[in-house]
Formats: C-alpha cells, sequence, structure tokens
C-alpha cells in the first residue's frame, strides 16, 4: 500500500461572508479555509470560518496531543481571518499557532489584536492558552520544516498574497482575492505574476468568483472570472484547477453551471473543478 505524502482539504470555500441554506448545501458555506498536510507538518491557508469545523476535527483526531498550526494568511480582509477566534485549539494549552503574511499600514499581529480587542471577542489576543506567533513575509522563498513555500502579491484591494508550495515532487498553489486582467497583452506583467506561483502545478486553488459577465461590472473589484482564470491556466500549464472563492450569491447550481462552462476552455492537459467544503485530495 503507498504511504501518502501529502494531504489537501477544503474546510471553507466562500467568499466574502458566510451563507447557510439549501441552496449552498453541496459547495458549502463557510469562509476561505484550506487544510495542507505535508507529512507532519500542518499548514492551513487563510483563517475563515472553515478552520472552526477543521479545528473540531482535530480534536478528534488528536485528542490532547499539542498541535502545532502554521497559517499562512492570503491578506486581512475579513472572511479570512473570522473564523480564528473559534479555533479550538488557541483555548488549550499546549497547543501553538505560528501566522505567516506581510505588512502594510498594519502588522498582521496588530490586526489580530484588534479582532481579538474586548469591543470585538471576550477573549482578548494575550490571554489565549496557546502560544500564538507571527512570521512576516520580508524574504521570499522560505521554508516550514521541510516544505518550501514563495509568495507573490496579487491584484486585490490591500495587501493580498499568493502562495506556492512544493514538498517533495507536489506543487500547490493558492491564490485567492486576485484580480486576472481579461486582455493578456495589456497586462503583460499581471499574467506573468500569476505564471511564477502556478507555472506547472499539480494543484492550482485560484479565485473565481464571477462570471465573464458578473466581471464586467466588478472591475477592480479584485476578483476574476473563471473564464480568464482557466485562461491562464491552460497557459502555465497547471494540471488541476479548484475555482475557489465562490460569490455568496451563487448557489449550487449556479456553481455546477459555471463549471460546466469552464471546462469547456480547459485544454486535455487541465481539470477544472469546483472547490467544495469536505473534499480531501491525497498525494502519493
Amino acid at each position: 500500500m503507498k504511504k501518502i505524502s501529502a494531504k489537501l482539504k477544503f474546510w471553507g470555500v466562500r467568499g466574502s461572508i458566510p451563507v447557510p441554506g439549501n441552496d449552498f448545501a453541496c459547495y458549502g458555506g463557510n469562509t476561505s479555509c484550506v487544510e495542507l498536510r505535508c507529512g507532519e507538518t500542518i499548514i492551513v491557508l487563510d483563517a475563515g470560518t472553515g478552520i472552526r469545523p477543521l479545528g473540531l476535527s482535530y480534536l478528534k483526531e488528536f485528542g490532547d496531543k499539542p498541535v502545532h498550526f502554521n497559517i499562512l494568511i492570503s491578506h486581512s480582509h475579513w472572511d479570512h481571518l473570522q473564523g480564528f477566534p473559534f479555533l479550538s485549539h488557541i483555548y488549550i494549552p499546549g497547543n501553538s499557532v505560528t501566522f505567516y503574511g506581510g505588512h502594510t499600514v498594519n502588522t498582521l499581529e496588530k490586526l489580530v489584536m484588534t479582532q481579538l480587542s474586548e469591543e470585538f471577542h471576550p477573549k482578548q489576543l494575550y490571554e489565549l492558552s496557546a502560544d500564538i506567533k507571527f512570521v512576516e513575509l520580508k524574504k521570499n522563498n522560505f521554508s516550514i520544516n521541510d516544505v518550501q513555500i514563495s509568495f507573490t502579491h496579487l491584484l486585490h484591494p490591500g495587501l493580498s498574497l499568493g502562495y506556492r508550495i512544493c514538498y517533495k515532487n507536489h506543487v500547490f498553489a493558492y491564490v485567492t482575492d486576485n484580480e486576472i486582467l481579461a486582455d493578456e497583452k495589456m497586462a503583460h506583467h499581471n499574467w506573468e505574476n500569476i505564471g511564477s506561483i502556478i507555472k506547472g502545478a499539480d494543484v492550482v486553488i485560484h479565485d473565481a468568483q464571477y462570471t465573464d459577465e458578473e466581471y464586467k461590472s466588478k472591475l477592480g473589484w479584485g476578483h476574476s472570472s473563471i473564464e480568464n482564470v482557466v485562461k491562464i491556466c491552460n497557459k502555465f500549464r497547471v494540471k488541476n484547477l479548484y475555482a475557489f472563492h465562490h460569490d455568496p450569491l451563487h448557489t449550487d447550481k449556479d456553481i455546477k453551471k459555471m463549471i460546466k462552462n469552464a471546462r469547456k476552455l480547459a485544454n486535455k492537459e487541465l481539470k477544472v473543478y469546483a472547490a467544495r467544503e469536505g473534499v480531501e485530495l491525497l498525494f502519493y
């Protein structure tokens, strides 16, 4: 039996705001959170509301055993941080969290501290039982144990980072809240910048919040049409695309239609899927 090298699981795939209800039951209504296990190393991509069920599953799996979470934050917009105060492990001694993220006017530490101020939450950052650390990403190409990571700035209001994660012979790219400009020739730098992160990746998780028609009225919002995402993945020889950051207005029916149309644009090497809560990918 082959040994699992890495595991990826979607815990939150929605953008902007969580959405409950039957119309969103298939793909899920929690906001951005993806788990990536590389051997014994636990990497969590963003801390939207999906991080709450992730934490609950870890309590069942590990019990009282201490857990260390490495959380890579794309950016500090609310839907990518709002779940952190509800991660069970931060209230249990012995656990630890290391945040990785960028720095604009405020540090990530200051932003999380604000989130956990008494005006917004009953427990403040310094009152948490777990050990919380912050790493400001200044130098590109860094490692977490034997996992190699690089990042780039994305096109989105405020600072947003996309990550390329390499482990053994696997390459994962996480590129949410990013606007791919429609005309490649007019936006050469935009395409080449994203290409450096997604080139040849086994899995690309990319913001695909809009259809082409919806995107026309959303220029500058920092999100992409699924059609443009497929085109850039074709260009940079991506193997598997998982459309992510689903619009809160898009029902399961809408997303299925978007994926069906997107697959018609994909080349023979590219497989296109919709990210869905609970889906787990295993790599050997």
